[in-house]
């Protein structure tokens, strides 16, 4: 009996040294993909894009497990679905493809509007997809947004992706929307999805020379993705936001909308806001606006029409104030707090409506209206996301100027045709 146990002890033994790394690759093995692109085909169904480093010597790239950063390579190709385009270009491609650090999804417009909920319902099956990708719907080709974002400020376009979702926290201009999110908002009846809207900017809107500069006031968010009239930098833009229906892109919301977005979301950080002053209205002030505290959104309900009550708190510093009259004084400072309110609610009154035609509850009020329904099945048959669009939203909007600069009062400027003012 011990010569049998001794005997299976030495087979074990023997089977674990035996054992070799036959299924294994090395990282020198993969090709990984940093953004995948999806468009309506030519030739076939689908038309893919990916990026990844081309494994060439770049100037300054720094190497990352065996792969230059220095230089981007972008291949595209039709295919009748996203797997069988990854085949496809492995037969051409010495490295294997790896999409497992992908940090883009980017859907064509065209292919957005048509439907894109066979994409990503399908996607999450892969071992390699990561919830954490960002998805982004682009106006015209999404080859060619891939091929104009590939011009990197950095040697790393890993680095630049990322910087570039940091900066919607920034600005709130657009939102940090990760395939996870998208997946869960379609599948939940409580909201609709959104993602972030980008374009190539050609430059086509910036007019060369002087202006008069008396232009009417216009806020700095009452763009679309591709309209700044702008001058160098990347080609590729991020500004606004994709709402769909289900899996089918029906609006967009431009840069101020999205700020009202994120406000009804809590998902708002900051932003510089240009408010039309209150006693000259040729003239600007700036204030550095931040959420102050959750929004306050309460559901109920009059027969079955939902009644929506929501309230926005937020706070800000004055950084400018191109008239100079003394709005920090007690006296004042209560006009401009009204007026930034007043701007506010206003655009958050707007981008509602304009989410109800279209019927896409996108600011998830239905998570709040479910709280009266005792069971599933009932909330379900009550069917939010039709009836959204009948739903009376009252708004109020809650704001404070905390500080004021560096400067306790604003003084007028003295020229030869005496004090300002006056």
């Amino acid at each position: 009996m011990k010569r049998v146990i001794c005997l299976l002890l030495l087979l074990s033994y023997m089977c674990i040294l035996f054992t070799g790394c036959f299924d294994a690759q090395e990282v020198t093995e993969w090709a990984y993909v940093y953004s995948i692109g999806m468009e309506k085909g030519v030739t076939d169904k689908l038309r893919m894009t990916v990026q990844m480093p081309s494994m060439k010597g770049g100037k300054g790239g720094g190497s990352e497990g065996g792969q230059e950063q220095g230089n981007i390579e972008t291949i595209t190709i039709d295919c009748p679905s996203f797997y069988a385009g990854v085949n496809m270009i492995n037969s051409f491609v010495s490295r294997q493809i790896n999409y497992m650090h992908a940090k883009y999804l980017v859907f064509s417009e065209s292919l957005a509007r048509e439907g894109i909920d066979s994409y990503i319902t399908a996607f999450i099956r892969g071992r390699q997809i990561r919830r954490q990708m960002n998805v982004i719907i682009t106006k015209g080709s999404a080859s060619d947004f891939l091929k104009a974002h590939s011009v990197a400020i950095s040697s790393s376009l890993s680095k630049k992706q990322q910087n570039l979702m940091d900066q919607g926290s920034n600005t709130g201009f657009f939102s940090d929307v990760t395939y996870g999110d998208m997946l869960d908002e379609a599948k939940a009846p409580y909201g609709q999805p959104i993602a972030i809207l980008a374009a190539i900017n050609d430059e086509g809107k910036f007019k060369p020379g002087e202006g008069t500069g008396q232009l009417p006031f216009k806020t700095s968010g009452d763009y679309y993705a591709g309209d700044l009239a702008r001058r160098g930098g990347s080609k590729a833009e991020f500004l606004g936001t994709a709402i769909f229906d289900g899996g089918k892109m029906v609006g967009e919301l431009n840069g101020d909308e999205t700020r009202i977005l994120l406000m009804l979301r809590n998902q708002f950080h900051r932003a510089f806001y240009a408010v039309r002053d209150p006693k000259m209205p040729n003239k600007t002030i700036t204030m550095d606006v931040r959420g102050q505290k959750n929004p306050n959104i309460k559901v109920r309900f009059e027969g079955d029409k939902p009644v929506i009550d929501a309230k926005v708190f937020l706070e800000g510093d004055v950084l400018a104030i191109q008239s100079t009259i003394d709005y920090e004084s007690k006296e004042l400072k209560p006009i401009l707090e009204n007026e930034f309110r007043k701007l506010i609610k206003e655009q958050m009154d707007k981008t509602i409506k304009k989410c109800q035609l279209v019927n896409s509850d996108v600011f998830r009020f239905g998570s709040f209206a479910a709280m009266h329904f005792p069971t599933i099945p009932e909330w379900e048959e009550y069917n939010w996301l039709k009836r959204f669009k009948d739903a009376q939203v009252n708004t109020e909007v809650d704001f404070r100027i905390r500080r004021t600069g560096t400067m306790l009062k604003s003084s007028e400027l003295f020229s030869t045709e005496g004090k300002k003012g006056e």
